[in-house]
């Protein structure tokens, strides 16, 4: 018996905006009924916005990561696909297994050879990096940062080496976080040290800025409840 497929459906980054996914997400996407989300209720809201037509009650079946879980149940959400059913896994935002869940569930469909489909579609870390104007052919993705000193002052001086030899650093914050996060980095980075700050992208207050730490420490930053990308170059 031939085994559905696995698709990474991409959504967006913070508001609904149709145009920012691509036509083949949303035929792919229009023919799917069986959904691996990270909340369901989102999840169905994304759906209707690309337009999905389906009974989410009588036509669709959708599983929830658990995000307390170390294991997801695999074997309960890949039964359908293993007789035939082709599956989607949506990210909350952007683009599925990058800073959210869903990683090991791609790793299970490997072992179980079943193929995955990524979809393209918009990627917060990406146009960070694309925009920042630092190296795009040596980066690391750090997702987020530790939360308390002084391990994350550590952090930030290592990452800070590392930008240094010319490999590009990206990490993220919590918008609730983000003024704890700029005030570190400006008092623990080097003057001289480049950051660029990528803030609400896609949306219409998108801000990115490029700047020494030196002339960061000129401005009144506010980044409070802000969707923000930081990127060391």
């Amino acid at each position: 018996m031939q085994k559905g497929k696995l698709y990474l459906i991409p959504s967006f980054l913070n508001e609904n905006n149709p145009s920012l996914i691509p036509n083949q997400v949303t035929d792919v996407v229009s023919n799917l009924q069986v959904f691996i989300v990270e909340d369901a209720r989102s999840a169905r809201r994304y759906l209707r916005a690309i337009g999905y037509t389906k009974n989410f009650d009588t036509e669709v079946k959708m599983y929830e990561l658990d995000k307390h879980a170390a294991t997801q149940n695999c074997t309960q959400m890949f039964a359908e696909v293993l007789l035939g059913k082709n599956a989607g896994i949506i990210s909350e935002a952007g683009n599925p297994c990058i800073a959210d869940p869903g990683n090991e569930l791609v790793a299970y469909a490997h072992l179980k050879s079943i193929e995955v489909v990524p979809l393209v579609g918009p990627s917060s870390i990406l146009l960070a990096l694309i925009a920042s104007g630092f190296n795009g052919q040596q980066f690391c993705f750090h997702g987020y940062l530790p939360i308390k000193d002084p391990e994350r002052g550590k952090k930030v001086r290592e990452i800070e080496a590392a930008a240094q030899k010319g490999i590009t650093q990206i990490f993220m914050e919590t918008p609730f976080r983000n003024q704890k996060l700029i005030d570190e980095l400006l008092k623990s980075l080097q003057p001289n040290t480049r950051l660029c700050v990528a803030a609400n992208l896609t949306l219409s207050n998108q801000s990115i800025k490029t700047k020494k730490i030196l002339d960061w420490k000129k401005e009144t930053i506010n980044l409070h409840k802000q969707y923000c990308i930081y990127l060391l170059g």
